[in-house]
C-alpha cells in the first residue's frame, strides 16, 4: 500500500477548490466591464478562458454571471419583465453561455472530465442531452505550444542561437488560410447549433472528428507545432534530435507527405516527435481554438485572441526536487526541459531569468493570449507583487497592461490548504494600455470580504480601506523592480513615502554602500563538508539570532581554509562581515535577522553575508540598525518567505556620522549584545529607541511601527517606546 498525502491527491484528480467568494468576485471584477452595456448578442460573442481550469469552478462561476447579465440585456432590449423569464429560460440561458462563450484547459485529463461535469450539472435543462463540450474543455499543456510564427523560427540545436521572427519558412500563407477555412465553420457550427437531441450531439462528435482526421490540412499543421515543440524536449531517447536542415524536411513531410530524407532517417524522428507530444500534451492555441483567431475566410481576425481569462494556476516552482529520488530525477529532467523552451524558445519574454514558478509562466501567457482591451482575473502568490524574480512579469503588467485593482490575503485562516504564512492576492487588469493608478486592499484575511465591496477606494479617495498606488510612486519606494509593499492603511504609505525620501538605500554609496551574497551552498558544495568536531565551522541560517551566532550548533565543518578554492571566499573568512537570514516570512517573529559572523567561520546559502570590507565597528552600528524593528517593519512591505539581496540592500538605513553620540552608543549596546548572544533586555530596547530615533520617528509612528509586532514579547516594545520617547524629548547629536 502507497500513502499518498492530501495535496498529492488534489495535484492527480485536478480537484482544487478556490473558495466561492474568491471565484465569484474574480468573476465578478473580471467580466463586468465586458457586460455592462453590451446587448444579448454581444454577450454570447464574449470567448472566456481558464486556462488551468481543474474542476471549472471559475467557469461554472462565469457561466452563471453571463447567463444573469445576458438576461438583463434581453430585459433591456425586448422590453419584457424579469418576472416573465421562468427557471428552464435561465437553465437554457446558462447552455447558451456555455456553448458560445466558455473555453477551459488543464493537463490532468481527470480535471477536465471533472469541469465538464461541473458544467454539465449547472447547464442541465429538463429534457435536452449533456451539452456537447468536447471542443472547448480539452487536456493540453497551456504552458508549451506554438503558433506558426513562433515555428518559423529555427528549433534548438547544439546552443542558443536562433533565428530572428521572418517570413514563415515551412508553409504558404495559403496553407494556413486553407486550413482555417475548412474548420473555422465547423466550430462555429458546433457552437451555433443547440445540442436539443441525442442525434445532435453525436453529429457534433463527428464534425470535431473530421477536423482532426488524418489526412486534413490542420493535423498537418498541428503535426509541424508538435515538431517544433518536441525539439525543445528531446532528450533520454537513441532517436537523434533533428537538425535544421531536417527539421525542414520533416515539416515539409508532414505537410505534404513527400520529403527528402528517407524512411529510415525521417521515421524514427517523427515518431519520436509524436511520442514526445503525446506524453507533454502539447497544446497550440490558435491551431486548437482558431475561431478566436481567424474568421471564416481563414483571415486573422483584427482583434484575436480571448475577450477574458479567468485562473488559478499551480503555484509550483518549475525544479522538480519533491518526492522519491526516482521521482525527483524524472521531475528534475522535465523541468529542466521545460525550463530550455522558457528561456530560449522565444514563446517568454519575461520568465527568462532565474528559476521560474508556474504561476509565473500562466501570468504572461494569459497576457499574450488575450485581445487588446480583454479582461485578466488571476488568483496568484504574493510574489508576483514583491518578489525579485518578478520584476519583468511586472513590468509587463504595468506598462503593457492597465491593472486596475490587487487584492492582498493572508492565508492565517487556512483559505487555502497550504502553509497558514503564505499570503496571495487577485489580480486584475487590461492588456493594450498602460496603468496609471491600481487600487490595493490588502491584509485581508477571510473572503468574506470580497461581498462587500471591491478592492480599495475609488480612484483619488481618501478614505476607506485600501490605498492608491501608481507606477512612478512604486518605482521611487522599489526602484526599477515596481514591487509592491504590502501596505494596509494609509499611514503606513504617508510613513514608507517619507522614509524612503529621507535615506538613501543601503546599498547606495552615499549612505553605507552595503552589498550582500551568499558564500557557499548546502547541496552545490556538499563535498566539502564533514561532520568532524574540528575544523571551520560552517554558519547556516538556523544558527543566527539577532547579535548572535551560536558557533556550537554548528553541525559540519570544513577541515580548513585551503579547501575553499575561491580567492574572494579565502578573502572573506578572514574577516568580520555582517550577515543576515534568507529564510524569513512577514508573519514571524521578527523578519530581519542579522548578526556579526566572526573570521574562522563560513556560511551557506540560508545566510547572507557582507561582501564588501566594512570596519567592524561600523559593522556592529549597521547590524543594530538591520535588527530594530524599524528595519523589520519596512522589510515586510517586500518579503514574501526569503529574504533577497534585492530587497536588504534597497532598503532605507540611516548611517550617522562615525563620531556622533548615537553611533557611539550603538557600538557600545552592540559590542554588549554581541557578548551576550543578543540576550540584554536592556541593550536591546535601548538600541531599538536609538534606531527609531535614528530614522525620525515621532512617538506616534514608532507606536504605528510597534504595532506590526504582537508576537514579540510585550516588556521589550515598550521599553523601546520608553527609550525613544526620551530620547526624543531631549535629543542627542546625530
Amino acid at each position: 500500500m502507497t500513502l499518498v498525502s492530501k495535496g498529492e491527491v488534489r495535484k492527480s484528480s485536478g480537484t482544487f477548490y478556490t473558495p466561492r467568494a474568491i471565484t465569484e468576485y474574480l468573476v465578478r471584477h473580471t467580466l463586468r466591464p465586458l457586460v455592462e452595456d453590451a446587448t444579448a448578442d454581444g454577450i454570447l460573442r464574449l470567448k472566456v478562458l481558464d486556462p488551468a481550469m481543474g474542476s471549472g469552478a471559475l467557469l461554472v462561476a462565469a457561466c452563471r454571471y453571463l447567463a444573469a447579465a445576458y438576461e438583463a440585456a434581453l430585459v433591456r432590449e425586448r422590453g419584457c419583465f424579469a418576472s416573465e423569464i421562468g427557471e428552464s429560460d435561465r437553465a437554457g440561458f446558462r447552455r447558451l453561455v456555455a456553448q458560445h462563450c466558455l473555453y477551459g484547459v488543464d493537463l490532468n485529463p481527470m480535471a477536465v472530465q471533472l469541469a465538464r461535469l461541473s458544467m454539465w450539472l449547472t447547464t442541465l435543462a429538463r429534457g435536452r442531452p449533456l451539452s456537447f463540450l468536447d471542443h472547448r474543455f480539452v487536456t493540453g499543456d497551456s504552458l508549451v505550444g506554438a503558433t506558426l510564427e513562433d515555428v518559423a523560427r529555427q528549433p534548438p540545436v547544439g546552443g542558443r542561437s536562433r533565428r530572428a521572427p521572418g517570413p514563415l519558412p515551412l508553409f504558404e500563407a495559403e496553407d494556413e488560410a486553407a486550413a482555417m477555412r475548412a474548420v473555422v465553420p465547423v466550430r462555429v457550427r458546433l457552437a451555433a447549433t443547440p445540442d436539443d437531441s441525442a442525434d445532435t450531439v453525436h453529429d457534433k462528435e463527428r464534425m470535431l472528428a473530421s477536423t482532426r482526421a488524418p489526412a486534413s490540412a490542420m493535423t498537418a499543421l498541428r503535426g509541424v507545432a508538435d515538431l517544433w515543440c518536441a525539439c525543445w524536449f528531446w532528450a533520454g531517447t537513441s532517436v537523434p534530435q533533428p537538425g535544421p536542415a531536417e527539421f525542414g524536411d520533416l515539416a515539409a513531410a508532414l505537410r505534404s507527405g513527400g520529403a527528402s530524407l528517407p524512411e529510415r532517417i525521417a521515421r524514427p524522428r517523427l515518431d519520436e516527435a509524436r511520442r514526445i507530444a503525446e506524453g507533454r500534451r502539447f497544446l497550440h492555441w490558435t491551431l486548437e481554438f482558431p475561431e478566436v483567431y481567424f474568421d471564416h475566410d481563414g483571415a486573422p481576425l483584427d482583434a484575436p485572441g480571448f475577450d477574458a481569462i479567468l485562473g488559478n494556476p499551480p503555484w509550483e516552482m518549475v525544479r522538480g526536487d519533491t518526492g522519491d529520488e526516482e521521482a525527483r530525477g524524472a521531475r528534475r529532467d522535465s523541468a529542466a526541459l521545460l525550463t530550455r523552451f522558457v528561456r530560449q524558445s522565444g514563446v517568454y519574454k519575461a520568465c527568462v531569468e532565474g528559476h521560474a514558478n508556474q504561476y509565473q509562466l500562466f501570468v504572461e501567457r494569459s497576457v499574450s493570449l488575450l485581445k487588446r482591451g480583454g479582461r485578466l482575473g488571476l488568483v496568484v502568490p504574493w510574489g508576483l507583487a514583491a518578489d525579485h524574480g518578478s520584476a519583468a512579469l511586472r513590468r509587463l503588467l504595468f506598462e503593457r497592461c492597465a491593472t486596475d485593482a490587487i487584492v492582498g490575503f493572508e492565508n492565517s485562516g487556512g483559505i487555502f490548504p497550504i502553509h497558514r504564512g503564505v499570503r496571495f492576492l487577485l489580480l486584475s487588469a487590461s492588456p493594450g494600455g498602460a496603468t496609471r493608478e491600481v487600487r490595493c486592499r490588502l491584509g485581508e484575511r477571510s473572503p468574506a470580504v470580497l461581498d462587500e465591496a471591491d478592492a480599495g477606494p475609488a480612484p483619488g479617495s481618501t478614505g476607506g480601506r485600501g490605498v492608491t498606488l501608481t507606477p512612478a510612486l512604486l518605482r521611487r519606494l522599489s526602484g526599477p523592480g515596481l514591487a509592491i509593499p504590502y501596505i494596509r492603511r494609509r499611514e503606513e504609505l504617508q510613513l514608507l513615502e517619507r522614509l524612503v525620501s529621507a535615506h538613501p538605500a543601503l546599498a547606495d554609496e552615499r549612505g553605507w554602500g552595503a552589498r550582500f551574497g551568499r558564500e557557499l551552498n548546502r547541496s552545490d558544495d556538499e563535498a566539502l563538508f564533514s561532520r568532524r568536531k574540528t575544523g571551520m565551522p560552517v554558519v547556516e541560517g538556523k544558527h543566527v539570532d539577532p547579535f548572535g551566532v551560536r558557533l556550537e550548533e554548528c553541525a559540519l565543518r570544513i577541515r580548513s581554509a585551503g579547501d575553499l578554492a575561491r580567492p574572494a571566499l579565502l578573502d572573506a573568512v578572514g574577516r568580520h562581515r555582517l550577515a543576515y537570514r534568507d529564510v524569513a516570512s512577514a508573519t514571524n517573529r521578527l523578519t530581519l535577522i542579522s548578526a556579526i559572523v566572526p573570521p574562522g567561520a563560513v556560511t551557506v546559502h540560508t545566510l547572507y553575508c557582507l561582501r564588501n570590507p566594512m570596519p567592524l565597528d561600523d559593522q556592529i552600528v549597521l547590524c543594530g540598525l538591520l535588527n530594530s524593528f524599524v528595519a523589520n517593519f519596512l522589510v515586510r512591505f517586500w518579503v514574501t518567505t526569503h529574504l533577497g539581496s534585492a530587497t536588504v540592500e534597497r532598503l532605507p538605513v540611516p548611517r550617522p556620522a562615525a563620531a556622533s553620540d548615537a553611533a557611539g552608543r550603538l557600538r557600545e549596546l552592540g559590542r554588549a549584545l554581541l557578548r551576550a548572544g543578543g540576550r540584554d533586555l536592556s541593550a536591546a530596547a535601548e538600541v531599538q529607541g536609538l534606531a527609531a530615533m535614528l530614522y525620525g520617528l515621532s512617538p506616534a509612528e514608532f507606536d504605528l511601527v510597534l504595532g506590526s509586532f504582537p508576537l514579540v514579547e510585550e516588556h521589550l516594545r515598550a521599553a523601546a517606546a520608553e527609550c525613544h520617547r526620551r530620547l526624543a524629548a531631549h535629543g542627542t547629536s546625530v
